[in-house]
């Protein structure tokens, strides 16, 4: 067993849910932050995969993770998630990270009102059932911080992208009036990360019909370096925006 943590990192000791943990992000994430000694409690609708993830956890971090599949797009299921995690710390989280998200990459003709419904419902609703869900657990110790993984298509539209974007334009939107709700009359802090394209699995999905340079995209680790960049700020500091791009510029 390959167990490596930092017990200095200012994250060690801090209880995490993720969610969309099975993705190329989501997984990255819940690697390196078991490697800072968080603690953690993973989400995502495939089970078998969750517990593949958990395998890799405690053989690299020598920690055993927390598992709940879940739909976030069903407001119960995201109610669970978060009472669940609450029971299984003893506490409300530290952190919340929802790297879950689906794709649909194609022209506005094409699409169809099934795409429509399924970004919308798991993007943009699934978001803000988790993020209620997760304030009503943190409100009450006045403390806790939000992390969406949005996209840079949460800021910039791009062809051939309208129900995407408008799914994560909407978060951007949700976002910017979380924090400006929560920050002050909870000291709970929410930030959004705009990721260029991350070279994951998300690109091996038919749904997503554009033609990348995968080799020149930032990797999954890239991602999760941002996350625990943005996570591992000062007490006294919020970071509400993070955007990291490719040098390509490549969305």
């Amino acid at each position: 067993m390959n167990q490596s943590t930092d017990a200095g990192s200012p994250l060690s000791g801090k209880t995490v849910v993720i969610t969309g943990a099975t993705g190329g992000i989501g997984s990255a994430t819940a690697l390196q932050l078991a490697q800072c000694g968080a603690r953690l409690f993973l989400s995502g609708r495939n089970e078998s995969r969750l517990h593949a993830l958990a395998a890799q956890i405690e053989y690299a971090a020598g920690t055993e993770p927390t598992l709940v599949a879940a739909d976030l797009s069903d407001p119960e299921q995201a109610a669970r998630l978060i009472d669940a995690a609450q029971a299984a710390f003893g506490e409300s989280p530290d952190i919340v990270v929802n790297a879950a998200g689906v794709g649909a990459i194609r022209s506005i003709e094409a699409l169809t009102p099934g795409d429509f419904q399924t970004l919308i419902a798991t993007n943009l609703l699934g978001a803000m059932y988790l993020s209620q869900a997760a304030v009503r657990a943190m409100a009450p110790k006045k403390s806790g911080h939000l992390l969406h993984v949005v996209g840079i298509l949460g800021k910039a539209p791009m062809a051939n992208a309208t129900a995407y974007c408008a799914s994560k334009y909407g978060l951007t939107g949700f976002l910017s009036a979380l924090r400006a709700e929560v920050s002050r009359r909870h000291n709970i802090k929410v930030t959004g990360l705009y990721l260029g394209g991350v070279d994951t699995p998300f690109y091996d999905n038919p749904a997503i019909e554009m033609k990348v340079q995968r080799d020149k995209m930032l990797s999954a680790d890239d991602a999760a370096n941002a996350v625990v960049y943005a996570l591992s700020q000062p007490a006294h500091l919020v970071l509400g925006e993070l955007t990291l791009q490719p040098d390509s510029h490549q969305l």
